[in-house]
């Protein structure tokens, strides 16, 4: 088969949910015949792998394994993913979310014409409803940015012609958190214009637990500063003590939503993102 379109789907212990996903990206095949699927095992411990391959076999979807066990981390799965790959267009989406209907469609045809795509993130199909404006909707409904204007897409959520990624040498491994939007800060300052798609639409899966949102929104904390400083130059990895102050009183004000499931996941997101940024000051390790 001919292969114009790769759509890459870094996998971590996956196995409950990945079946969602690969059932999702199958609709959208028929209008997209010369695609393939590519699952990037990195590293699974759990029956990620025989969910997937069982699932080849029912279907006979044009789906590969590629095993990425050198290494952890987000970054060098989607590495082995974009290099594995057969098409000039390369989808990213990830194991546990859903992609729409309409966002292979979508996203092919973008880049087409764009070197780099993206699309809205949806977070009430898969979540419970206490939790799904938990980080808010701004940066999932329209093209989100960074403070200094830069804009930025999901990895859950991305679309790179071929080109584009190897004349930015792929995702930088060492931000194991924060490697989509480190990429992105690299593509504009290249010239290389992220455009939007409303309809390449992925339902996005939040974390389920108040420690599973502390450790996400720590390790975001971490990059972010990182990130900073990237935009902004010297300096700009400080930490803004007024605003961890703001944020360390709205801890304390809100510690009675405690009692609450939604209050504990809120509260583990902002806790996570405060200690983050302060472990992210410089020097980085």
């Amino acid at each position: 088969m001919t292969v114009t379109a790769s759509v890459v789907i870094p996998m971590h212990n996956a196995g409950d949910v990945v079946v969602e996903q690969l059932d999702a990206v199958l609709r959208g095949l028929p209008g997209h015949p010369h695609t393939e699927i590519l699952v990037v095992d990195n590293r699974s411990t759990d029956h990620s792998r025989s969910v997937v391959e069982t699932w080849a076999r029912r279907t006979g979807a044009p789906l590969r394994v590629v095993p990425a066990d050198e290494k952890a981390g987000e970054p060098f799965a989607r590495n082995v993913g974009w290099q594995a790959a057969r098409g000039e267009a390369i989808l990213f989406c990830d194991a546990d979310d859903v992609v729409g209907s309409r966002w292979l469609s979508s996203l092919t045809t973008a880049l087409q014409h764009h070197r780099y795509a993206t699309g809205p993130l949806d977070t009430s199909l898969l979540n419970d409803p206490r939790i799904v404006d938990l980080r808010g909707q701004a940066l999932f409904r329209s093209l989100p940015r960074l403070a200094g204007g830069t804009p930025f897409a999901h990895g859950c959520n991305m679309g790179f012609r071929r080109d584009a990624l190897e004349s930015l040498g792929g995702f930088d491994e060492s931000f194991l958190i924060g490697c989509d939007i480190e990429i992105a800060v690299r593509a504009w300052r290249d010239g290389i214009r992220l455009v939007w798609e409303p309809d390449a639409l992925v339902h996005y899966r939040l974390r389920s637990t108040p420690g599973e949102v502390f450790r996400q929104a720590r390790g975001y904390g971490r990059s972010r500063r990182r990130i900073a400083a990237m935009v902004d130059g010297p300096g700009g990895g400080d930490v803004d003590w007024w605003h961890q102050l703001r944020r360390t009183a709205w801890l304390a004000r809100h510690a009675p939503g405690l009692a609450r499931f939604g209050g504990r996941m809120e509260w583990a997101w902002v806790a996570g993102q405060v200690t983050g940024e302060l472990e992210g000051r410089r020097p980085w390790n």
